[in-house]
């Protein structure tokens, strides 16, 4: 759902682009909420089986997202079927999962030649907007947010002109509001284009107008590695801080592909350091919802073709875990803490290469500590945790090793991630909450 068949050329100015892959500290900022519910997958639950419902609650998310395609709801015009997403819409509520529903595309019969053009003009508007109004009525209660459309600014998604689609945002959420006012509603869901982000496009929202009903922002920041998807990030941020969204951005699509010729692609012994650092880069950055791309690689896979490879499973037949280890310990310990960037008093004479983010949960009942090292070569640290149960967890396997309160550990470029419990947290004191990093 990106526009990444736009790669070759991409590939072709990628000289451009440095190669950093080092996360700016200047980008975090203060102490940042973590949502309960900020972790999703796109293209997941499809399957509707029990299979991948329980390995999706083992997975921790909150979210899905999935396409409520205009061709397929009204596939000929008046005529309505719902059953297919009624399903889908239907297993998710009862296993405890939101949804964010995407509204588009165009539809064969609007068209005189039966073409698909990736276009509304303004002459069909009213039965694009008629088919945006049914279906927010229809799932009023069960789909909690809607976004209008996907990647608008690339040709792959939206061949019409930029008013044209300013024009169908502001009506669209109009439209949505007129029959379920409490629905949250996301605009934008722009990326990278091949040139940088698309900043025109995206003011363009905002001033004509198009975003005046609209809650949250919607972005893919699609990038090189974890540090240049932060800085992708903190580009779009003070974009649209002009405009009061700098706090009310939905990552609802991230990822980096294992195979297949997109720039992007990553080796798949890397994917789980991507994976975390990723997550936690965007997290402790502020953005409020993160959606990996996506579950599953795909049964029959091209192996020229990154599409076959951002799954963070390798097959639905086994469930092999590429990097699905890794989202899990995010997804789990990471939502309802409040994050901060160990520094000053808690991280002691320790060289500026190294990356620590304390999680500390808002009950108060414990924490999370994520450290990697960006520099070359590890570091020997030496931490002193808080509170019992300190855990430490694999990104790749999942597995879980107990670990003393003080010990002395070695950190590298793979994220090393640790847990502990604080009975009877909201009795200690500030000092004995947090966890201290020294050489």
């Amino acid at each position: 759902m990106k526009n990444l068949p736009l790669a070759a050329i991409f590939g072709a100015v990628i000289i451009f682009f440095g190669s950093c892959s080092s996360t700016p500290m200047s980008i975090f900022s203060g102490s940042q909420v973590i949502s309960d519910d900020i972790a999703g997958i796109v293209h997941a639950g499809g399957s509707r089986t029990q299979t991948e419902y329980a390995y999706l609650d083992y997975l921790g998310l909150n979210w899905i997202l999935h396409t409520f395609s205009w061709g397929t709801l009204e596939p000929y015009q008046g005529e309505w079927d719902f059953l297919v997403h009624d399903a889908l819409v239907a297993k998710a509520k009862s296993s405890g999962i939101k949804i964010i529903g995407i509204l588009a595309y165009d539809n064969w019969w609007i068209y005189d030649d039966k073409d698909t053009h990736r276009n509304i003009t303004p002459e069909v508007l009213p039965d694009y907007l008629e088919y945006v109004r049914k279906t927010a009525e229809h799932y009023r209660g069960r789909v909690d947010a809607w976004c209008i459309w996907n990647e608008p600014n690339t040709s792959r998604f939206w061949k019409g002109t930029r008013e044209d689609f300013f024009e169908l945002t502001r009506q669209a959420a109009a439209a949505i509001r007129e029959v379920d006012s409490e629905v949250i509603i996301l605009g934008g869901a722009v990326n990278r284009g091949v040139f940088g982000l698309p900043e025109k496009f995206t003011r363009g929202l905002f001033e004509s107008g198009a975003m005046d009903n609209i809650d949250a922002v919607a972005f893919h920041p699609y990038e090189l590695n974890p540090g240049r998807t932060l800085l992708l990030y903190d580009e779009f941020r003070t974009i649209v801080n002009d405009y009061g969204f700098g706090d009310k951005i939905w990552i609802t699509e991230v990822g980096y592909p294992t195979g297949g010729w997109y720039p992007t692609k990553v080796r798949e012994k890397n994917f789980p350091e991507y994976v975390v650092k990723t997550f936690v880069n965007l997290a402790a950055a502020g953005a409020q919802r993160i959606l990996w791309y996506q579950l599953f690689d795909p049964p029959l896979r091209d192996k020229d073709n990154s599409e076959s490879f951002f799954g963070l499973v390798r097959s639905r037949r086994d469930y092999t875990s590429k990097g699905a280890e890794a989202f899990r310990l995010c997804a789990t310990y990471l939502p309802d803490t409040s994050c901060s960037v160990l520094e000053d008093s808690l991280l002691r004479s320790m060289p500026n290469s190294l990356r620590a983010f304390w999680f500390a949960r808002n009950d108060e009942t414990g924490g999370a500590l994520v450290l990697w090292n960006e520099g070359l070569g590890s570091k020997r640290i030496r931490l002193q945790l808080p509170g019992t149960d300190h855990t430490r967890h694999d990104p790749v396997s999942g597995d879980e090793t107990s670990i003393p309160a003080e010990t002395v550990i070695r950190i590298g470029k793979m994220p090393v991630f640790i847990t502990w419990t604080l009975p009877g947290g909201a009795l200690l004191q500030g000092d004995e909450k947090r966890p201290v990093v020294t050489r």
